[in-house]
């Protein structure tokens, strides 16, 4: 919910933001369609490491990235060619974030569970998609900045990386194979 709420705000939210910043609609709908190639980039390049890294590491690592991009997204760029460049940045590791989240709930549960588990959480998630777009609007009429906003919607993807660390303690490890009992 956390993690998705960071990555539908800004999914939801560009257009608006980037005319606010004096570019026309086109161009605004030129920086969402670069958000999500860097998004699709983002879920290739996770998928890739995954032979190579483990998938909760780079679950946090792609949160914590996405918390200081949606940040430094929020600060405003000076020309479209920097804005679409960190709108496809941000959506390169958000979108690696919400990937690595779905492996990870293949790894967690058991496999007579992992469909109605999958589908709860994901439920869960799509409130989060919801919530996003209205509660970045609630903060911008209540009078806070584009650069408080952002922040604040990123910390959405700092909250689900604390998350997955606490889970990480709290929870047995993973078994890959299974256990045969000696004879």
């Amino acid at each position: 919910l956390a993690h998705i709420m960071t990555f539908y705000f800004l999914l939801k939210w560009i257009p608006k933001l980037v005319a606010d910043m004096g570019f026309d609609a086109s161009s605004a709908g030129q920086v969402l369609v670069l958000a999500n190639v860097g998004g699709a980039c983002g879920a290739l390049l996770l998928g890739l490491l995954t032979a190579k890294v483990r998938l909760i590491w780079l679950a946090i690592g792609a949160m914590l990235l996405s918390t200081l991009l949606v940040t430094w997204f929020g600060q405003g760029q000076n020309s479209l060619a920097e804005l679409s460049f960190a709108a496809a940045l941000t959506g390169f590791c958000t979108n690696a974030g919400v990937v690595a989240l779905y492996g990870l709930i293949a790894q967690t549960f058991p496999t007579r569970v992992r469909a109605s588990s999958t589908g709860f959480i994901i439920g869960v998630g799509r409130g989060g998609s919801a919530a996003a777009p209205a509660v970045a609007g609630f903060l911008f009429a209540f009078g806070y900045e584009l650069p408080a906003v952002a922040f604040l919607m990123g910390l959405g993807s700092l909250v689900a990386a604390a998350m997955l660390l606490a889970l990480r303690q709290l929870a047995p490890p993973i078994r890959t194979r299974p256990q045969i009992a000696p004879s």
